[in-house]
């Protein structure tokens, strides 16, 4: 096993798997596991860094694209950002809302099944989305960049969730991070 290989098996083995599932990304099949964690993970396989927002006991639901919905916002990267930087301003420019609190909630492990796509800029065939949990406070509504995958999104009590038809991986972060809140 090479080293990478060696480093990631050993991060995944660190976490407490909580749910997994397999799908299609456009014509991309993978494996997803959505685990809890509070370690660090190693960066060269983070792709992505999303977290669960609170206000008081609602979570953040954004709107995407259609009738999907889902409660991780967050975004990629840009150069020389890290990782909290990079999920303070991509929450700000899809929704308008600052953080604070915020905490290491896990990761979700994707794993592609099938051949390399065609300059493909991202870890392959494994990447990382960091999972934070948060608190949000004050919205700015001018800071909202228009994004063709944010329509929209809400405060919603975590007992309503269901009419979203939030997919399970986040649904099991999301009781985690309630858990953990209620500490």
């Amino acid at each position: 096993m090479e080293t990478a290989d060696l480093e990631l098996a050993n991060y995944l083995s660190s976490g407490r798997l909580l749910a997994e599932d397999s799908f299609s990304w456009g014509d991309m099949p993978l494996n997803i596991a959505c685990y809890l964690s509070s370690i660090q993970p190693p960066g060269q396989y983070v792709s992505s860094v999303r977290a669960i927002v609170f206000l008081d006991d609602t979570v953040l639901v954004v709107r995407g694209n259609g009738n999907e919905y889902y409660i991780l916002p967050g975004g990629r990267m840009e150069k020389n950002e890290s990782q909290e930087g990079t999920l303070r301003r991509e929450l700000l420019e899809e929704t308008g809302w600052m953080l604070k609190e915020l905490s290491i909630l896990g990761f979700m492990h994707f794993h592609h099944l099938g051949p390399k796509p065609a300059d493909y800029p991202y870890p392959y065939p494994d990447f990382l989305w960091l999972i934070y949990y948060a608190q949000a406070h004050n919205h700015f509504q001018g800071a909202i960049i228009d994004d063709e995958y944010v329509r929209g999104v809400e405060f919603c009590p975590t007992t309503e969730l269901q009419k979203f038809h939030i997919k399970e991986g986040e649904l099991a972060l999301l009781e985690a991070a309630v858990r953990l809140r209620q500490r």
